[in-house]
């Protein structure tokens, strides 16, 4: 996949760099189940983009799915996906966005992946975050902008992922794009597309490493278990 991304704020760059320590411990008390909705992108007809001579992007959303799936239930997420299988007809992005609106999610999270870059982009919508007037409007959520809602929320778990990632010693982009199905979910939402791994001194690692793909998964269920444990904090807008 290829993003017309823009670089992310300079305050929420601030707010994960200076955020950069140990991870909380996890609480004594137990957490509420929470459900994530994950969209591996593609699937059936539409490859996506062609990470090698015989790898599509879809399988690799595939793949690292069923393995973040896997991580989260351990954690004591229940997850809901858009495809466990390839289809023969893929969903168009407004019917992802309806099926993710229509569960309800605490939190969305859509798997790309590229053949370009280094390490893991986490891309929240470019959308800007609702005026004082949004509360005279909310019955009649425009479907072009209906992420606006969720931003504070959004840039709040794109900042905690970050920093899980970090933790792992996983090189982390933080950036904010319009991007569909991303502008049209009604839940904090979060578009994540992993890259090869590419070291200073040593060999890439592809995105098709199962290993890699672990270690990410690992990391974003650590993130999302502190996130849960956040919900009720309050949280401020960067834009």
């Amino acid at each position: 996949m290829t993003l017309p991304a823009k670089p992310i704020a300079a305050r929420l760059l601030l707010a994960l760099l200076t955020s950069l320590a140990a991870l909380p411990a996890s609480a004594q008390q137990p957490l509420p189940r929470t459900v994530i909705f994950l969209d591996p992108a593609h699937g059936g007809s539409d490859p996506g983009a062609r990470l090698s001579d015989n790898l599509p992007e879809k399988t690799v959303t595939l793949s690292f799915a069923a393995r973040l799936r896997s991580a989260l239930s351990a954690s004591g997420f229940s997850v809901i996906t858009t495809r466990d299988s390839d289809p023969s007809a893929a969903f168009t992005t407004d019917q992802r966005a309806e099926i993710a609106n229509h569960s309800h999610p605490t939190a969305c999270l859509i798997l790309h992946a590229t053949a370009g870059g280094n390490g893991i982009h986490i891309i929240t919508s470019d959308l800007a975050p609702p005026d004082d007037s949004y509360a005279d409007t909310r019955h009649a959520i425009p479907w072009d902008t209906a992420q606006s809602a969720s931003i504070p929320q959004s840039v709040a778990l794109a900042n905690t992922l970050g920093l899980a990632l970090l933790h792992a010693r996983l090189p982390v982009l933080l950036t904010r794009s319009s991007l569909r199905p991303l502008d049209n979910l009604t839940c904090p939402a979060i578009a994540i597309e992993i890259a090869p791994l590419t070291p200073d001194d040593g060999d890439t690692t592809p995105v098709s490493d199962a290993n890699y793909q672990q270690q990410i998964a690992q990391a974003i269920a650590t993130g999302l278990t502190t996130w849960r444990r956040n919900l009720g904090a309050p949280v401020g807008v960067t834009r």
